[in-house]
């Protein structure tokens, strides 16, 4: 078992290494990619409100901003109170899902940028350890510890950060990664806990290595209904693969 667990982990980590930056972050159009994986403030933007709605809408909603307002400038934004965030959001083509919510998500954002970071987001992780990155996400208004951890591991790959200590960062255990788990059989439950602690055993050293994997594969193979087993490269490893 020991030496499957580890084979299947190699694949994960080959198949994840391969899916591009634009998967992970997906969006309505190219130029709202541009631009999350480019500003770290907009980043920031699409990765607290990602929650709860398709992530091709969530990871558009800070160019949609840029459209709207003219700029994405966290100092300029500063001035806004909760309710001129709740009027910006109304006013945008697509929004989050957490429409009472979003808006102190985004002031507390923020303000945290421009207070703590002197309006460079990018310092929110430069120079930082993923533990101290993952706690300063999951201050912030409606950031659990799973959009967190996600956080960390796409600062990893969009801005090539590399932090010390990866073994404090774990897969964001959403619909995908708990699905994919469970058919492997690597998780005994359909449970966020239970995700979590199969990745952890997976890979120690470095749990969240393998979220680009599980999360890729269930939403683009292994759907909820009619996975697409054949040709999955971990197909051979599936313990609970439907046909």
């Amino acid at each position: 078992m020991a030496g499957t667990l580890a084979h299947l982990t190699q694949a994960l980590v080959a198949y994840g290494n391969h899916v591009p930056v634009t998967d992970l972050c997906p969006t309505v159009v190219p130029e709202a990619a541009q631009l999350v994986t480019s500003d770290p403030y907009a980043f920031c933007m699409a990765a607290c409100l990602d929650r709860g709605a398709r992530s091709e809408i969530i990871w558009t909603i800070p160019y949609d901003v840029h459209t709207l307002v003219g700029h994405l400038d966290p100092r300029r934004l500063y001035a806004l109170s909760l309710r001129g965030w709740a009027s910006l959001i109304q006013d945008l083509p697509r929004r989050p899902r957490y429409t009472n919510d979003a808006p102190r998500t985004l002031y507390e954002l923020t303000h945290l940028v421009v207070d703590r970071y002197g309006g460079n987001a990018a310092r929110i992780w430069e120079g930082r350890r993923a533990a101290e990155v993952i706690r300063t996400f999951h201050s912030i208004y409606g950031v659990g510890p799973g959009i967190a951890n996600m956080a960390a591991l796409l600062i990893e790959r969009v801005f090539r950060v590399r932090f010390p200590d990866h073994w404090s960062i774990d897969i964001k255990p959403d619909t995908h990664t708990v699905r994919v788990l469970y058919r492997l059989g690597i998780s005994n439950d359909r449970t966020e806990e239970a995700a979590i602690a199969a990745a952890r055993r997976m890979n120690p050293e470095f749990p969240g290595i393998v979220d680009a994997a599980l999360w890729h594969l269930g939403r683009t193979r292994c759907f909820a209904v009619a996975p697409q087993c054949q040709g999955c490269p971990v197909e051979r490893f599936c313990a609970k693969r439907e046909v």
